[in-house]
């Protein structure tokens, strides 16, 4: 979490609103290596779900293709598999 008092960050990743002066309900998962793995944007009137992003963020740390709705735990699709 951080915070962009000048509102720099939120104006070069697209999300303030102008018309409220604060930024769109977001939420960024960026690796290591500084690549945007997974982004959220949601009007202020819409909250986040922590629960989809943790899902995600697992998801992002098997380094394996998970399918929609894939919870920790569930097998992953193997891509040798799927094209045979």
């Amino acid at each position: 979490m951080l915070a962009d008092v000048k509102r720099e960050l939120t104006t070069a990743l697209g999300i303030l609103d102008k018309q409220e002066g604060v930024a769109q309900r977001a939420v960024f998962i960026v690796d290591p290596d500084g690549i945007v793995r997974f982004s959220m944007v949601t009007d202020l009137s819409v909250g986040r779900n922590p629960k989809e992003v943790l899902r995600v963020l697992d998801a992002l740390q098997t380094d394996e293709l998970c399918p929609c709705n894939w919870s920790k735990g569930d097998e992953t699709i193997d891509l040798h598999e799927a094209t045979r």
